[in-house]
């Protein structure tokens, strides 16, 4: 794996760079296993493979590098197999990880933080001496033309959200005037929230003014933290699509027939991959569908009474559907009440199942991608981790501890081989039998022969005796 490969463990998405030489737990389907090596250690630098699924997932490995292969699946059972990556093909199925079993992960920061951040990376504005949250409602602009002299905080579109705003943001270091919302824009009918404690949050999680991604420091802080991310940039940019009628009948038949989601719509398509590595850790399985809306120019106000035409990126989304629906309503949800309302009803519309998530991933393409450094480390028992999402094997082997040592030999199959390039051809295995007895017994004498530099590598050496023939 490339150094910046996400990694799953018991303390929470780590980058390869950041377990070189320590040791963790991988998190394999939900379970907790020891890793046998002191942490990723380094193999080298070595050609890489750029892999890519339809459904979005990206990994870099090398072509020798096993990846788990759905070699046969039915309704029922599903089937699967170690592959180098290198023999994998287009339209290959390959395997994701089940964290449904997982409760979360302890980590720095706080549900109501990530709820913040969420929103501000959604709808929110980092300025230079502060954060603004931003929500908008028909209904505030009532409130701030004067027709209703209620608070923002009263019953119309946006309550849940600021709501939960405000909550958050008093878990934050304001000073003892802040006061949450302000009056809403009346020609905007907006609403905004203006906090200095919020930006020196998003400045600390790494966040930028002119880049609002989620960022390493906010991946590998605590399940907590980052389901309330997630809640936040849904609940800002989210949406709950599929036909819907209000007789029940109908709404079961549209659900199931044109398909209900919980889709993410954005620009970054960087962005949307950190959601879906979020998503999977959480056992919600998600797919990006590229180009939705392709980039182009577009007329749009010139702030001078007409019109030109302006630049405009492509426009990507991520798609919740199936069983990992009422998951996400369990796990993540709304805090914006008309979303959650809308989510609520088109599950309590199903009449039978929702479709059975497989956790699967189809291979889109192979294809090579520079030469760079490589890890790997070694996994007690199931001997794989979670590599963004995707179920790879680790190394079989182990690195060697301070001063030790493998006595190496190797045998030349060719000089078995009987009537070589003859019709009757054949490699004889009790010759090669037998030199493998003596080779074996030759290589663990050659242990006590060496003359040994250093007392504690004749030590290591008499206590382990590793060879490798």
């Amino acid at each position: 794996m490339t150094a910046d490969t996400w990694v799953l463990t018991s303390d929470g998405s780590r980058q390869v760079h950041q377990l070189i030489g320590r040791r963790f737990s991988a998190i394999v389907d939900g379970r907790a296993y020891a890793c046998e090596s002191e942490g990723f250690f380094a193999t080298g630098e070595k050609p890489v493979l750029r892999l890519s699924t339809r459904e979005g997932q990206v990994l870099r490995l090398t072509a020798d590098h096993l990846v788990r292969r759905v070699c046969r699946k039915t309704r029922f059972v599903s089937e699967q197999a170690w592959v180098r990556a290198a023999d994998l093909h287009p339209g290959d199925e390959i395997l994701l990880h089940n964290h449904r079993a997982l409760l979360g992960w302890e980590g720095p920061y706080t549900l109501e933080q990530g709820y913040l951040i969420g929103l501000l990376m959604g709808d929110g504005t980092l300025q230079a001496d502060k954060a603004v949250l931003s929500v908008w409602a028909p209904e505030l602009k009532l409130v701030g033309n004067g027709g209703t002299p209620a608070l923002p905080l009263g019953n119309h579109g946006a309550q849940g959200i600021m709501q939960a705003a405000q909550a958050a943001a008093t878990t934050l270091p304001h000073r003892a005037d802040f006061r949450g919302w302000q009056r809403p824009i009346a020609a905007r009918g907006e609403a905004r929230l203006a906090s200095a404690p919020l930006r020196d949050l998003a400045l600390e999680l790494g966040m930028a003014r002119a880049s609002k991604r989620i960022t390493p420091t906010m991946e590998s802080a605590s399940s907590e933290f980052c389901t309330g991310l997630l809640r936040g940039l849904f609940d800002a940019d989210g949406s709950v699509q599929g036909a819907q009628d209000n007789a029940q009948d109908n709404a079961q038949h549209n659900a199931q027939d044109k398909g209900v989601s919980v889709r993410l719509t954005q620009g970054d398509i960087a962005l949307l991959q950190a959601v879906q590595r979020l998503l999977l850790r959480l056992g919600i399985v998600a797919t990006i569908y590229r180009d939705r809306k392709p980039a182009g120019l577009k007329a749009m106000p010139n702030g001078k009474g007409g019109a030109s035409e302006y630049a405009t990126r492509a426009v990507h989304e991520l798609v919740v559907s199936g069983d990992n629906l009422s998951l996400f309503a369990d796990r993540v949800g709304f805090n914006d009440t008309a979303k959650a309302q809308r989510l609520d009803d088109v599950l309590a519309s199903y009449r039978r199942q929702l479709n059975r998530e497989r956790f699967v991933a189809t291979i889109e393409s192979l294809v090579a991608d520079g030469r760079e450094a490589v890890f790997d480390a070694t996994v007690a028992e199931v001997h794989a981790f979670d590599a963004n999402g995707l179920f790879v094997h680790n190394c079989g082997e182990q690195p060697l501890p301070s001063y030790g040592c493998c006595c190496l030999g190797s045998i030349d199959l060719t000089r078995f081989v009987r009537e070589p390039f003859e019709a009757n051809a054949r490699f004889d295995e009790a010759a090669f039998t037998a030199l493998a007895k003596v080779a074996t017994r030759m290589l663990d004498n050659v242990l006590d022969e060496t003359v040994w530099p250093l007392p504690q590598q004749m030590e290591e050496a008499r206590n382990k005796r590793r060879i490798g023939l």
